[in-house]
């Protein structure tokens, strides 16, 4: 019917019809997008990223003036419709929070901070697949660093985190380009002291392009705790510096860890509620992650006893196809720290976490391991009961072995499978890599005899988890795999 014509016409039954037909169909105002100006804050990082939820955190405004009080978002990063204008909340500490909430899971979101009506194409994230399941390209990529805190704060190894990154990176344009979707922090994130300024060198200046799209996911090191990295209380609120910095104002804790993650205590993105942002767990898809926290509440009888009773029951509950567990004090190390130290002192919780925490990893099915505070790479062959010093281990009985009897090494036709020749998922490969930023020295009894690869060599972890396999590869801060093995399902 042409409508124009119709409309220059005396007025007919025929068209009174049409008018009331009109009229009675409900009419929809044409999307309008944002109006606010984008800012570009001093640190800016997502938190909780999960299938229907993130948290974008954000400081400062580099650009001057006021800061951003509110975000927009959506799937076109040309038009962000107003409707998603979402105000933050402030901390104490000055950060301001966005909790995003009802997305679709496995979907590319684009954001931007301060609500402007487009985002920039760096300022974008995709949310995980639905509980159990895998992204549309079939494989979850994680990267993993530790000790990567000394970053522009120790001349002797100023730039040693860049280096990593870049080497990280340029693997990457030569192996397909495929982005992570997690980033594992292994502690020690901010040497010497964990200071927000400190955090905010190492951490919010060295990856900030990778802290705007993947979410970021931390453990506690001893460094976090201030005085140096000596520091044995249990107690976050003994937060203390001794080179000067100042702890962080009332009513957030001086621990500036702690104020500056936005972690999960109540099973907000998966796993059971651990009630403290000291440890906690969540899932990405098919991947089960746990925290652990083995500098605070591994040193107090019991909040070690709480945290343990905690894993338990959240490993109880996972059914994921891949659990991956971290935490900063390596069980089996013979780096800068040596796990056969004396017991006691700033080394007590390699004990504790050996002897106490991994016969729980090997009855519930934990896959592999990963730690730093040794400043090394190291990689364990695949293990299970080994709760004793290095001189105690059997490979015999604590490591699968190959068709020789050896023990294998998780590569070509000696991969290993889940479901041990045993017939249980009982054993876990253990990787200290605590060498994000530097590299320094090994214990007199290096290497440890449950390890198949040790490299006094600084770089990062890629893990691929996929359907039937996850793959881990270590890459040095040239870009070069040195080593790798592969779990099959």
């Amino acid at each position: 019917m042409n409508i124009t014509r119709l409309g220059a016409l005396a007025l007919t039954p025929l068209l009174v019809i049409a008018c009331s037909d009109s009229s009675d169909r409900p009419s929809t105002p044409p999307a309008v997008a944002c109006s606010g100006t984008a800012v570009t804050p001093e640190r800016l990082f997502l938190q909780q990223l999960g299938s229907d939820r993130v948290i974008i955190k954000w400081r400062g405004n580099r650009d001057g003036g006021a800061e951003a009080s509110a975000v927009c978002f959506g799937t076109d990063m040309s038009f962000l419709n107003e409707d998603s204008l979402t105000t933050a909340s402030v901390t104490a500490t000055g950060h301001s929070e966005a909790l995003l909430e009802g997305l679709t899971p496995d979907t590319t979101y684009y954001y931007s901070v301060g609500g402007a009506g487009a985002a920039e194409a760096r300022h974008s994230f995709r949310t995980a697949p639905e509980t159990g399941e895998l992204p549309a390209d079939g494989n979850i990529r994680i990267w993993i660093v530790g000790d990567s805190g000394v970053n522009s704060q120790d001349n002797q190894y100023q730039g040693g985190a860049d280096l990593v990154r870049d080497g990280y990176l340029g693997w990457l344009d030569e192996n397909g380009g495929e982005p992570a979707d997690l980033f594992l922090m292994l502690g020690d994130n901010a040497y010497p002291e964990g200071t927000d300024a400190e955090h905010q060198v190492a951490v919010f200046e060295t990856y900030p392009d990778l802290l705007a799209s993947t979410g970021l996911w931390p453990t506690i090191g001893n460094h976090e705790m201030g005085t140096v990295g000596a520091s044995l209380s249990p107690d976050p609120e003994s937060y203390a510096s001794v080179l000067g910095g100042e702890p962080d104002p009332a009513p957030d804790s001086p621990m500036p860890y702690l104020n500056i993650h936005t972690l999960p205590t109540q099973g907000e993105t998966g796993g059971v509620a651990s009630g403290t942002e000291q440890y906690y767990s969540f899932d990405y898809g098919s991947v089960h992650v746990v925290s652990l926290d083995s500098q605070l509440a591994a040193r107090d009888p019991s909040n070690r006893q709480a945290m343990l009773q905690w894993l338990q029951d959240d490993l109880a509950a996972n059914s994921s196809d891949w659990t991956i567990v971290i935490f900063h004090h390596p069980p089996y190390t013979k780096g800068s720290h040596d796990s056969d130290k004396p017991l006691g002192g700033l080394d007590q919780p390699i004990f504790d976490m050996r002897e106490q925490f991994t016969p729980v990893f090997d009855e519930y099915g934990v896959d592999v391991v990963y730690s730093g505070h040794s400043h090394i790479y190291e990689r364990s062959f695949y293990i299970g009961g080994h709760t004793g010093l290095s001189t105690s281990f059997d490979p015999q009985t604590q490591a699968e072995l190959n068709d020789a009897g050896q023990p294998a090494s998780g590569r070509g036709d000696e991969e290993y499978s889940q479901i041990t020749r045993n017939g249980t998922d009982d054993k876990a490969v253990y990787t200290v890599a605590g060498n994000g930023g530097k590299a320094t020295d090994v214990a007199d009894s290096f290497p440890h005899p449950a390890h198949f690869f040790s490299g006094l060599v600084i770089g990062s972890v890629v893990v691929d988890a996929a359907a039937s396999s996850l793959t881990a590869r270590f890459i040095d801060d040239k870009g070069d795999e040195l080593d790798s093995f592969t779990i099959n399902r």
